[in-house]
């Protein structure tokens, strides 16, 4: 019995592998006839091409310039060059498939030689194999990389292995995907569709045709791919290829060419990536570095040479409407996308090389709403901000480098009422705001034969203009003075500056450079304090502390402060007396039961509206336009 058994699991384990067997080789024969079709394909488009550089080199000939012949016959050699390769890729794919389909048959059979000669041949010889493996004329078309591109790895130009990794997502779907690797540190890949060799060499011909007529910035064209798209559709036809090019093949060269021209080369990808907040080239030969809003700082597949790093710095500093150079070297600008943008050329100034940093500029602002939800906030921390912005409190926000100012300042000034007239002042332009009465302003540095217009000369001129709010992005020189002047006067002013806490931004307002007097400080309601941490794996900003000013100490030289909210990981603690409650009863006249009636009801509005996940802009504007005419009807719709 036991040997009947045992006779039974071998017979099956025979089978067994006969199959795997049978299996590995039916894949081994899809994977030669897919690659013999794919370079037939490939050899096609080549020889138009081939055929157009003799045709080019003829006329260069009949004017008898010798300058355009040799340029001519060059790019001839190049293309002859490249279709010799071609061919002897094709004849090395045919043997791969002979090889093949003689192990199909359990035989070593040799073909004819001159059976595989032309690729009608060779698809004959791929309907027989057909039907020894049981597979489809269509399966097999399915299979090949002209009909369905894969993402591959920036740089490969070869269809992507299989790796594991923790996430996946499109940034230009079907084109480009972003792949976060599983690997100790983790990779920031970039994956784009690959090309044939004949697709690769249609494209670089198409990009030289469209630089040698093409202004390249477009200058007067509205709708720059659309245009782009109608110049590679006449190139197209000009070679006459529109009918041997497949959709997909047309799709993939588009991409390119749109990636290039329009968009911002190899790293394009990361400019749409949604997650990444900064992006960094430190110089030539290192890998970019992104900060990832799920991962950190991440290493990217993607370098530069020197030449294309400075090529690719030249091109952002067009885009922003600027100038770089080896006399001036460094600049501070934003991208047409508003991405702002910092880039230094050359190695006197930063010794490794050109380097650049962009960081991303979020088109949808995050809300308030989304503060809460990511934990920067708490629900009363919220309802305070909302309470004292609506009540023109004058607030500075301190913080670190990247701890998250700017968003807290922009976010909080959701709560500005929509009908106050709004100026902002920036640097560079990161402030957002759906206000309608909203006048956003930006310094300009000193170009050549030009006037400079710094945020003090900004500051002045908006005074003047009679705004409501004051929102300043940074300050850091003589504006802060005509700043504090104003708070003083009695305009409502926000802004934000680098310290870690109220004593330190005494000390920074009232030394050199800034040197505002202590006695204006005492203008200022309240500061709360950023910081980025570590938590477990992740980094994370909170709002540590939400201080505010109850006075001048003039014998101390510093400020009388009440910390109104603490924050302990990962709890927020609120002590509940506030100066600015008071400020707020005295001027509406209010008592303190009313008032804390109030600050409950814009808390339970607030929470409401998290349950229900309205953390967007829209509905968040849309709640405050309402709760500002009707208070408790808008209670009672969302509580």
């Amino acid at each position: 019995m036991e040997v009947k058994v045992k006779a039974g699991m071998e017979i099956r384990n025979a089978k067994g592998k006969a199959k795997t067997k049978t299996k590995t080789t039916g894949q081994s024969l899809k994977k030669a006839l897919n690659e013999v079709r794919r370079i037939g394909k490939a050899e096609k488009l080549q020889e138009k091409i081939v055929a157009k550089k003799k045709a080019n080199t003829e006329k260069a000939k009949s004017k008898g310039e010798e300058k355009i012949l040799q340029n001519a016959q060059s790019e001839q050699e190049s293309a002859i060059a490249v279709l010799d390769q071609i061919r002897a890729d094709k004849k090395r794919a045919e043997a791969e498939l002979r090889k093949t389909i003689a192990e199909q048959k359990g035989e070593g059979m040799k073909l004819d030689e001159a059976g595989l000669a032309s690729s009608d041949s060779v698809a004959e010889v791929g309907v027989g194999a057909e039907a020894k493996t049981g597979l489809s004329s269509s399966v097999l078309e399915s299979e090949m990389p002209m009909e369905a591109p894969m993402p591959a790895e920036q740089g490969t130009g070869e269809e992507e292995e299989e790796e594991s990794y923790l996430r996946m997502y499109p940034v230009n779907e079907p084109y480009a995907y972003i792949k976060i690797t599983a690997t100790s540190p983790h990779i920031y890949k970039v994956c784009e569709v690959s090309l044939t060799r004949g697709e690769e060499e249609l494209l670089k011909e198409i990009k030289t045709r469209l630089y040698e007529t093409l202004d390249v910035r477009f200058a007067g064209v509205k709708k720059a791919e659309e245009f782009i798209e109608k110049k590679v559709g006449e190139i197209i036809e000009e070679f006459s290829l529109e009918r041997q090019l497949s959709p997909e093949s047309m799709g993939k060269i588009m991409y390119y060419v749109k990636r290039d021209l329009i968009g911002y080369g190899k790293f394009d990808p990361i400019i749409r990536d949604p997650m990444a907040e900064d992006i960094s080239a430190d110089g030539p030969g290192i890998p970019l570095f992104v900060y990832h809003r799920t991962y950190d700082s991440i290493e990217t597949n993607i370098t530069f040479d020197k030449e294309g790093l400075d090529a690719a710095i030249y091109k952002m500093a067009q885009r922003s409407g600027r100038h770089i150079s080896l006399a001036k070297p460094l600049l501070d600008a934003a991208l047409p996308n508003k991405d702002r943008l910092q880039l230094s050329i050359g190695s006197e100034v930063t010794t490794r090389g050109s380097t650049f940093t962009i960081r991303k500029f979020k088109e949808v602002p995050i809300t308030p709403l989304d503060l809460i939800n990511y934990g920067t906030f708490s629900l009363e921390m919220i309802a305070y901000l909302w309470m004292a912005v609506d009540n023109g409190a004058n607030i500075l926000i301190a913080g670190g480098t990247a701890s998250g100012k700017t968003t807290v300042l922009n976010a909080i000034a959701m709560f500005i009422p929509p009908e106050s007239k709004i100026i902002s002042i920036e640097d560079t332009r990161e402030i957002n705001l759906m206000h309608q009465n909203w006048i956003p302003s930006v310094t300009r540095e000193v170009e050549e034969e030009g006037y400079g217009i710094e945020m003090y000369d900004l500051l002045r001129t908006a005074l003047r203009q009679r705004p409501e709010y004051v929102l300043v992005g940074e300050v850091r020189g003589k504006e802060a003075h005509t700043l504090f002047q104003a708070m003083a006067t009695g305009h409502i002013t926000m802004s934000t500056m680098h310290a870690d806490s109220a004593e330190t931004v005494v000390k920074r307002l009232t030394k050199h450079p800034i040197d505002v007097p202590l006695m204006l400080l005492d203008s200022l309601d309240i500061i709360p304090i950023q910081s980025m941490m570590k938590m477990g794996d992740r980094r994370v900003r909170r709002c540590t502390k939400i201080i505010e000013v109850t006075g001048v100490d003039f014998e101390n030289e510093s400020l009388r402060t009440n910390e109104l909210f603490g924050w302990r990981p990962d709890v927020f603690e609120f002590t509940g007396e506030s100066k600015v409650f008071v400020k707020i009863m005295e001027k509406l006249n209010m008592g303190s039961d009313e008032l804390s009636g109030e600050f409950a009801r814009r808390r339970a509005i607030l929470e409401g509206m998290q349950e229900r996940g309205m953390s967007d802009f829209q509905s968040l504007n849309k709640i405050l336009f309402e709760y500002s005419m009707d208070p408790e009807g808008t209670e009672k719709r969302i509580i």
